[in-house]
């Protein structure tokens, strides 16, 4: 089984934001999803923030922005599932995600013939209200009880190896304001299970790997910045 993923594309009509270069990833990711088809991947995966916005842009434009990027994903007719981001909250709400993109908000399992998929989304504050509601806050992400709870459960139903993907970061080695507020609970629920194969995580812009109790945990590289284009096939068989 093959899977492509990427992360971070921020896809706005900015031409450019600190390292950002947000207006070259609708190019990029028509470049990496060519490549995904070439590939004959099975499932596609965005670890978050889909898209971003100029200082103020109305939200029109974003929603705008939004359904193009979606349509360039969707015209190369391979299943996609976004792990939203803290900017994927930021004008569009989720039940929008699902209604007019069709983009099922976590957590929820993806079950396939070996793997077992678990999207989870951290994307609250610490009043424990979504970002879409409460406001985002970047640096303030945390994981809900109740989703704590159904990872645990997927987990312990599972019989397949799982790949846990999520756009926050549940690794405590990269910078502590990119990671969830209760990641060493989580952390320690994957580790128990001894069935999670790898982590694959979005949200820090520059990407990192740890090994956590024998768990690979992946922080992908930001598509958006600079001229790179980083997007990734894993044969996971």
């Amino acid at each position: 089984m093959k899977i492509g993923v990427f992360s971070d594309p921020h896809f706005c009509n900015a031409t450019q934001f600190d390292t950002r270069r947000p207006s070259l990833s609708y190019g990029k990711l028509q470049t990496a999803m060519t490549e995904f088809k070439k590939q004959n991947v099975d499932i596609v995966f965005c670890l978050g923030d889909l898209t971003d916005h100029e200082a103020g842009e109305e939200r029109e434009s974003v929603y705008n922005n939004f359904k193009k990027i979606t349509e360039l994903i969707y015209s190369f007719g391979i299943p996609f599932y976004l792990v939203p981001g803290n900017h994927d909250y930021l004008m569009l709400s989720a039940s929008e995600l699902q209604s007019d993109f069709n983009l099922r908000t976590p957590p929820y399992v993806i079950e396939c013939e070996k793997y077992c998929f678990i999207l989870l989304d951290a994307n609250y504050r610490s009043n424990m209200v979504r970002f879409d509601t409460a406001g985002v806050q970047w640096d303030d992400s945390n994981l809900p009880r109740e989703q704590v709870d159904f990872l645990k459960n997927a987990l312990d139903v599972s019989k397949k190896e799982c790949i846990v993907l999520v756009h926050e970061n549940l690794d405590p080695c990269v910078d502590k304001n990119h990671i969830i507020k209760n990641a060493t609970e989580v952390r320690r629920v994957i580790s128990h299970s001894k069935k999670v194969k790898l982590v694959i995580q979005g949200h820090y812009h520059w990407g990192a790997k740890s090994v956590i109790d024998g768990v690979t945990y992946l922080t992908l590289p930001a598509m958006c910045e600079g001229e790179n284009n980083p997007y990734f096939v894993f044969d996971l068989d």
